[in-house]
C-alpha cells in the first residue's frame, strides 16, 4: 500500500523555496563580507 503524498506547503515569503535559499544566500554573502570590510577597516 503506497504511502499517500502530503503536499508541500509554501514558504511564508518569497513563494518558493528556491527564492528563500538564494535569498538567505545573499544575505550571508553581505554579511560576511560587511564583517571582513569592518575587520580591515578597524584593525589599525
Amino acid at each position: 500500500m503506497p504511502h499517500p503524498q502530503t503536499p508541500e506547503e509554501p514558504p511564508p515569503f518569497l513563494g518558493t523555496w528556491p527564492r528563500v535559499y538564494a535569498a538567505v544566500v545573499v544575505y550571508l554573502v553581505t554579511v560576511i563580507s560587511l564583517f571582513a570590510w569592518f575587520g580591515k577597516a578597524f584593525s589599525r
